[in-house]
C-alpha cells in the first residue's frame, strides 16, 4: 500500500527507469518474424510507457520498434494494431501498416510492434516554425483528418473499450477508482476526506442524461501525432498512435487537438484562429452536425478525465501522481453536484 504522493523526482524516474533492450534481443525478434538483421540501431525519445527504436535492417530499410512495457486500462499496442488495421487505406487518414504485434514473450518479454518508418516531419515542430496562413492550413487538415477517423465503423474488438462512453461513465469511474484493490485502500489512507466523499457520492451515483452518438477515437489527436510533407502543397503524410484508440464521445478528440500546447490561448506559439480552423473544418467532412457537450455531459467528461488519470498512472508506476488531490478534488465536486440534477 501507499501512504503518500509521489513527487515530480519520482515522475522524473518512471521516464527514466526502462529496461534494457539489446541489439541481440532485436535481432532475434526480427529473425523471428523473417527479418533481416540490424545495420544499426537509434533509441527514441518516447513516454513513460513505452521504448521506441529506429532499426535500420541489412535488406528491409529502416523499421520502427515500439515496445509498451508498461500497462494501463484501454491503453495497448494492440489497440494500436487493430485500429491502424482498420484504418489502412481510408481515404484522409494516412497511416502505416503495422507490420508485426507480438505478445508472446520471446525474446521480448513485452508486447511489440513492427512499423514502416514514414517520411515527414512531426506536425507539432512544422506548426512552431512556420508562417501563420500554413498554422491554420494545418489545423484545418488535422481537423479533416480527425472527421474521417470519426466517420470510419470502429473494430468490434475497439467498441468493448467503452472508457470515453458517456453511457457508461459509472462503469469506467467505478473500474478505474475500485477495481485495483491497492489502488483503493492507498487511496482512503493518504487522501481519507476527499475519498470518504468520493464513496459517499458514488454509492448511489448519480442519475444523469447524457445525449450524443459514439465514434470511432482516435485517443491521441494533436500535431504530435501526426507527420507532413509540403514539397508543392502542405499535407498530412501519416497519422499515428492509436494505443488509446476506442469507442466513444467525439468530444474525447476534439478537446485533445483544441487542447494542445500550442493552441492554449496562454501560450507563446498560440495563433488565433487555429482552433476555428480545425472546428470548421471537421464540421464540413464529418456527416452528422456536432452537438455541444451539454453543462452535465461537460462534467461527466471531466470526471472521467480526472479519475483515469489517477488510475493511470497508478496503473504504470504504482504512484499516486503529485496532482492526485487536485485531480480527485475535482471529481468529487462535480459527482456532488450532479445528484439532483437528473
Amino acid at each position: 500500500m501507499v501512504t503518500r504522493l509521489a513527487s515530480m523526482k519520482d515522475i522524473r524516474a518512471l521516464f527514466r527507469d526502462k529496461p534494457d533492450v539489446t541489439r541481440i534481443q532485436i535481432d532475434a525478434l526480427f529473425e523471428k518474424h523473417g527479418f533481416s538483421s540490424s545495420r544499426s540501431i537509434r533509441r527514441q525519445e518516447a513516454n513513460f510507457t513505452n521504448q521506441i527504436f529506429w532499426v535500420e535492417t541489412r535488406a528491409h530499410g529502416r523499421v520502427i520498434l515500439k515496445t509498451q512495457f508498461r500497462q494501463s486500462l484501454g491503453f495497448s499496442l494492440k489497440t494500436e494494431f487493430i485500429a491502424t488495421r482498420a484504418l489502412r487505406g481510408v481515404a484522409g487518414v494516412p497511416v502505416s501498416e503495422s507490420l508485426v504485434y507480438d505478445s508472446d514473450g520471446e525474446p521480448l518479454v513485452f508486447e511489440c510492434l513492427l512499423i514502416p518508418c514514414e517520411p515527414g516531419e512531426s506536425g507539432l515542430s512544422y506548426y512552431l516554425t512556420t508562417s501563420r496562413s500554413q498554422r491554420l492550413q494545418l489545423g484545418a487538415l488535422l481537423g479533416q483528418t480527425v472527421a474521417h477517423i470519426h466517420s470510419q465503423q470502429c473494430p468490434d474488438e475497439l467498441q468493448s473499450q467503452k472508457t470515453r462512453d458517456f453511457a457508461s461513465w459509472e462503469g469506467t469511474i467505478r473500474e478505474a477508482m475500485f477495481g485495483d484493490e491497492v489502488l483503493t485502500s492507498s487511496m482512503a489512507a493518504t487522501l481519507p476526506e476527499l475519498w470518504s466523499r468520493l464513496l459517499a457520492a458514488t454509492d448511489p451515483a448519480p442519475e444523469v442524461r447524457v445525449q450524443g452518438d459514439n465514434v470511432f477515437l482516435w485517443g491521441e489527436a494533436g500535431l504530435h501525432n501526426v507527420l507532413v510533407e509540403n514539397s508543392n502543397s502542405l499535407r498530412i503524410s501519416n497519422v499515428h498512435d492509436f494505443q488509446s484508440a476506442g469507442w466513444g464521445i467525439a468530444a474525447h478528440d476534439l478537446r485533445q487537438a483544441e487542447g494542445e500546447y500550442v493552441a492554449r490561448p496562454g501560450s507563446e506559439h498560440f495563433e488565433p484562429g487555429y482552433v476555428d480552423a480545425f472546428r470548421s473544418s471537421y464540421n464540413a467532412v464529418i456527416e452528422k452536425p456536432l452537438m455541444e457537450l451539454s453543462p452535465v455531459e461537460e462534467k461527466v467528461l471531466s470526471i472521467v478525465a480526472n479519475l483515469r488519470g489517477i488510475r493511470f498512472f497508478w496503473d504504470c508506476g504504482r504512484l499516486l501522481h503529485p496532482k492526485t488531490p487536485e485531480f480527485l478534488g475535482e471529481a468529487v465536486s462535480d459527482i456532488e453536484s450532479l445528484h439532483g440534477v437528473g
